[in-house]
């Protein structure tokens, strides 16, 4: 057998069809007064095993980040850098500005309800480094440290494209966005596989919610937003040729979106 084709669900079955096949050849050998070691390999504790470290914490290797890995970490995650988004602590993402926080010029800050993009004093903050370094690092448990990235760059280019499989349909924040099944695992593994079968190495992430993913692929250069999406919606195609279903019922969205929106990285 080759594991390393095999997906959690499947070693889980496997792993309940041993165990039952197991339970049976056991009572056999006792009908037949065949004597036998018994072992309960799933109810030892790991403290128990001879491999068992009990001091964790010391295998964790300390390391600190640095504005160069933080540089390496964007250049595959490429976005804008004029302007960013922060997750808020209960959710959802802002864009950034540099005189949010001026009683004297923001009218947001006096209680004003106005937009940011129709606010005359709106002042971008740029994405630098240490910004980065601080969204790697993560230190605040509330993660309002997370950076979002806009994927569409300000001539109509972009880097890289998502496939969004989580379902952001109305209502749906009752389980925080988050798909009622697991049929989308079915759904990403045939695009990642038509993905393969074409040459192209697309990085499969779990979403913040944990019943979904996001499929990205990267250019090695800036492309047309157009044509990426264009090339996108060939490879959904093709996904659902593979599997001969008639649409990808998880399928959300994909990025970048021809109005802008922002991503986590």
């Amino acid at each position: 057998m080759n594991i390393e084709v095999q997906n959690l669900d499947s070693l889980r079955k496997l792993v309940r069809d041993l165990q039952k096949e197991n339970k049976i050849l056991k009572e056999k050998l006792k009908k037949a007064n065949i004597s036998f070691d018994e072992t309960h390999i799933f109810e030892e504790k790991i403290e128990d095993t001879a491999e068992y470290d009990p001091d964790q914490g010391a295998r964790i290797i300390g390391k600190n980040i640095t504005e160069e890995m933080a540089n390496y970490f964007f250049s595959m995650f490429w976005g804008r850098t004029d302007v960013y988004a922060r997750r808020g602590k209960n959710g959802g993402y802002f864009p950034q500005c540099d005189n949010r926080w001026d009683n004297r010029i923001c009218p947001r800050q006096r209680g004003e309800q106005v937009s940011c993009e129709n606010c005359e004093n709106t002042k971008w903050a740029k994405l630098t480094p240490k910004k980065l370094v601080e969204h790697l690092v993560a230190y605040k448990e509330d993660s309002s440290d997370v950076l979002g990235v806009y994927p569409l760059l300000a001539d109509g280019t972009c880097r890289f494209i998502v496939f969004d499989f989580d379902n952001h349909e109305k209502g749906a924040e009752k389980t925080d966005f988050a798909n009622v099944d697991e049929g989308w695992h079915k759904e990403v593994d045939a695009l990642r596989r038509i993905c393969e079968n074409n040459g192209i190495k697309p990085l499969v992430e779990r979403s913040r919610s944990g019943r979904g993913a996001h499929v990205w692929i990267f250019f090695k250069r800036p492309v047309s937003a157009a044509l990426a999406r264009n090339f996108g919606f060939l490879l959904l195609d093709r996904g659902q040729a593979s599997i001969n279903m008639k649409s990808f019922r998880y399928y959300d969205r994909m990025y970048p979106c021809m109005k802008q929106a922002v991503l986590e990285i």
